[in-house]
């Protein structure tokens, strides 16, 4: 044996694990992928330190490795950097770091290879006899690419040419050679659109710190051009022969955003989100790596594609809870994001209509840049907003006369209508008329959907479903009724109430199988009078210039909800939804039913806009020292018994406690606000303290301890730090 590796295996154990190989050290690279036996079952692992064998170390016990998987190191030194800082600061095991920022394919040990394909270029000969009309195709379309097409593009252009291409190569007018497969282009190019003097302004500004770490929030409000800022800067970039990274929210967003880029940019441009296959997500890595690939756009889990000349990172809607993981590695994007930026040295742009607090307050703290962009692009102008009291809905179907009146109306003109309604599925709540019985979920706190469409009652928290009842099982009473209604049983109503109007429904049941957001996008771009029924997927970020009327149903549990970020989440949501009306060339108008049109904070947010409601949140949050101000930590557990939850969770206080320092508050152990959900009884820790610091020092002191405790093995456990969702 030569040399002892110390590797890093996807296990809950937050150490390296020593093995031996019969290679020198000098042969292996810190990065490198290997295949261990650990604990009797082969599993990848990542090398990351080498040591030489002295007489002092005890190799006996020591396993060899099974097999190098690489040649040369797989991850580059910044991201192997970057995932120990994201394994630091999260709490959270090295080896299932790795887990998270591997594609599929590399973390199980397929090759690092690239996938291949014939390229073709044209030769210096020319056709000495008449050839063919499809050969001659070819020929032409060569002409316009002096850098040689792939098979793939030719396919695409021209169909099937295979034979034609044979051809031309054996009469020696054309070459092939195999080069990396890379995504097809966008055929159709748009010319340069032209910003205006604000957008400018901003692009010159993020410009001249583009060779340096500089935090710039871009507060743009919606229909502001963020993503034409987002093209030019990209652009800047490229011509610096750099490479961007940008991250946006949602797989919905995807295909509209992407297309806007492909359209304004002749460059590679790979897609990663898990819509995309698992082949596909390994090339788009390693062209990444490569340098192959130069725009990089995905979601969250995209943040930890390596780079090799970065130039640029870009957060579209930073103030998106979809960016923090809510399982497993509970990291959140934008703060990997960052420690990224810094580590490359290069300006990162965070855009939002409606900014997060806790960018708002590193504005505050002038650790961030704050940009605006205050006026819509072109000629569009925003909407006027107007409150209509809910106690004068018709409690049949939910919509208030006003409503109904500006949905015909809007129709009447031709343009389209969304209504927003933030609960899926057809009825929130089945009762017994007779007993009083309600549909609850028998592995949850919560109440059963009615999903009527396919018959079922459905849990939204676990995923449990079952048939539909048709009696009470407690009295057997048939005068079961549905309360509530969701995004089902509006379009339904709708359709009846407006038969001659298509009614669409975006949400998560209408949009489970591939490319159906995306058709539907397409559908509703067509133009034609139609309405539009969703939940907060159609708020985000989609441009629909025919749209004029948005109506709001239903939002007040925002105002009442015993999360603190409620208000924050709603002001953001209804910003969000309210700005999808009137983008185009035509005036928009929003609606917004509510039970409480006196409360302070609908009239707050349509006086004054989201700018000022923010300011007036974060205002509260430093007086009541909530986060971001404070920092905090949340230790869950769960157990299907409710006593072991609670009692691994005392466990862990009296741990902290026994050297508490006094700049970190303890508060708990209690039930989660849903105590049982998918058949476990859950409990929270709260740790709290105006320093990040000793927060992290108290865990780092402890969590061995702890992990080693015998209820720790019979608990799932986990450590959340700078938790987004406390329910």
């Amino acid at each position: 044996m030569t040399c002892i590796l110390h590797i890093s295996v996807p296990c809950p154990l937050r150490q390296l694990f020593d093995y031996t190989s019969d290679l020198p050290a000098s042969q292996w690279e810190i990065g490198t992928r290997v295949k261990i036996n650990f604990a009797n079952r082969l599993c990848i692992g990542i090398v990351m330190k080498i040591s030489e064998i002295t007489d002092q170390v005890e190799i006996t016990k020591l396993k060899a490795i099974e097999e190098r998987l690489d040649d040369s190191k797989l991850i580059p030194d910044e991201l192997i950097q970057t995932l120990l800082w994201v394994s630091r600061y999260y709490h959270h095991p090295l080896g299932e770091c790795f887990q998270t920022a591997l594609p599929k394919l590399l973390r199980t040990g397929k090759p690092a290879e690239l996938d291949t394909e014939s390229w073709w270029f044209r030769t210096e000969k020319t056709a000495d006899k008449k050839i063919g009309s499809k050969q001659q195709q070819c020929l032409d379309l060569l002409e316009d690419y002096v850098d040689g097409i792939s098979q793939s593009m030719f396919k695409q252009y021209l169909g099937n040419v295979s034979s034609s291409l044979k051809s031309l190569e054996t009469a020696g007018l054309i070459s092939q050679q195999q080069k990396a497969k890379l995504p097809i282009p966008s055929n159709e190019l748009n010319l340069d659109l032209t910003l205006n003097q604000q957008q400018q302004n901003i692009v010159n500004s993020v410009w001249e710190k583009h060779d340096h770490f500089q935090p710039f929030l871009l507060e743009g409000i919606t229909g502001s051009g963020k993503t034409e800022v987002y093209i030019e800067l990209t652009e800047r970039a490229l011509k610096a022969n750099k490479q961007v990274l940008i991250l946006i929210p949602e797989i919905g967003l995807t295909g509209q955003f992407v297309d806007r880029f492909k359209k304004r940019l002749n460059t590679t441009i790979v897609i990663l989100n898990s819509s995309v296959s698992d082949k596909e997500r390994k090339q788009a890595w390693l062209l990444a790596k490569a340098g192959l690939a130069n725009v990089i756009i995905g979601t969250r889990s995209a943040v930890f594609t390596p780079l090799i000349n970065p130039g640029l990172i870009i957060i579209d809607e930073e103030h998106d809870s979809s960016y923090k993981q809510q399982d497993g590695l509970r990291y959140h994007a934008r703060n990997v994001a960052l420690i990224r930026a810094q580590k490359y040295d290069i300006p990162i742009v965070m855009g939002s209509a409606t900014p997060s607090l806790e960018s708002l307050y590193q504005v505050k703290l002038k650790r961030f840049q704050l940009l605006e962009l205050t006026q819509r692009a072109g000629s569009a102008q925003l909407p006027a907003v107007r409150l209509v009291d809910n106690s004068q809905a018709n409690p049949e179907h939910g919509f208030s006369d006003i409503l109904l009146k500006a949905i015909k109306k809007h129709l009447d003109a031709g343009n389209q209508v969304i209504l927003f309604i933030n609960r899926r599925g057809y009825a929130p709540v089945l009762m017994c008329h007779d007993c009083g019985w309600q549909a609850k979920c028998k592995h949850c706190d919560a109440r059963m959907v009615v999903h009527q469409h396919r018959n079922i009652l459905f849990c939204h928290h676990c995923g449990f479903i079952q048939r539909l009842v048709e009696e009470c099982p407690e009295c057997e009473s048939k005068s079961l009724k549905s309360y509530g209604a969701g995004t089902e049983k509006v379009e339904q109503h709708l359709q009846k109430l407006f038969p001659e109007t298509p009614v669409i429904r975006v949400d998560r049941d209408t949009t489970q199988r591939v490319n159906a957001f995306s058709d539907l996008v397409a559908d509703i771009k067509q133009g034609e009078a139609r309405i539009l029924v969703g939940t907060q997927m159609l708020a985000k970020g989609h441009d629909f210039h025919d749209v004029t009327l948005v109506g709001v149903l239903d939002t007040d549990q925002g105002l009442y909800s015993a999360d603190f970020r409620a208000t924050e989440n709603l002001a953001q949501m209804i910003t969000q939804v309210t700005g999808r009306a009137g983008r185009g060339d035509k005036s928009g108008e929003v609606l917004i039913q509510t039970e409480q049109p006196e409360h302070f904070f609908w009239k707050n947010l349509i006086k004054n806009g989201y700018k000022k409601t923010a300011e007036s949140l974060l205002e509260e949050r430093i007086d009541m020292e909530l986060p971001p101000v404070s920092n905090w930590a949340v230790i869950r557990a769960e157990s299907t018994d409710r006593e072991e939850a609670t009692a691994f969770l005392q466990e862990f206080s009296a741990q902290c406690h026994q050297q508490a320092s006094e700049d970190v508050l303890i508060l708990g152990p209690v039930p989660a606000i849903m105590e049982k959900k998918g058949g476990r009884f859950r409990a929270q820790l709260l740790l709290s303290s105006a320093q990040r610091k000793p927060l992290h020092q108290l865990l780092d002191r402890h969590i061995s301890v702890i992990s080693r405790h015998k209820l720790a093995r019979k608990v799932r456990w986990s450590i959340d730090i700078d938790p987004v969702d406390l329910l």
